[in-house]
């Protein structure tokens, strides 16, 4: 509220003044900015997580399927793995892998371009699936991080037998 003398007397205004109202408009706006940028960060790290807990799953059971089948890992000269084809089913029909898991922001895109034996593994920024290449002795598992952590740094990565 702001005053005003009027001769000997003072009179109350009612109400806030356009500044007061425009800082008001601009911390809310700020608090909302900031909000958003650590909800996406956080969004981003549990995918993450995701993905770091979904290749080792994959890993352990490839080594499963190492062990039972007695043959070998499952050969691929590249392939994403799916349920429904490849090494996956493979791995499904062994009863290694109940459920070939997903990428949780890319589940079925094929990278592009197709990962290399040496880095940078892949450019591809805008789709990734766990991309299995695999022969009788070793294999190696691409997958993509958004952000650096314990998992690995962001962007291609890499595991291998």
């Amino acid at each position: 509220m702001s005053k005003q003398k009027i001769g000997n007397f003072i009179k109350f205004r009612k109400g806030f003044t356009l500044i007061e109202l425009l800082v008001l408009i601009s911390i809310i706006g700020f608090l909302a900015v900031a909000s958003i940028v650590a909800f996406n960060v956080a969004r981003m790290k549990s995918r993450d997580a995701i993905r770091s807990s979904n290749t080792s799953t994959i890993t352990r059971a490839l080594a499963m399927y190492l062990q039972e089948a007695n043959i070998g890992y499952p050969v691929s000269t590249g392939e994403c793995l799916s349920g429904t084809a490849g090494s996956g089913l493979t791995l499904k029909n062994a009863k290694v892998l109940l459920a070939v898991p997903a990428d949780p922001l890319w589940p079925v895109s094929v990278p592009s371009p197709l990962p290399t034996a040496t880095p940078p593994y892949t450019t591809d920024s805008d789709g990734f699936c766990y991309y299995y290449v695999g022969s009788t002795t070793q294999f190696q598992l691409y997958y993509f991080l958004e952000s650096n952590s314990k998992s690995g740094s962001a962007g291609p990565n890499l595991r291998t037998q």
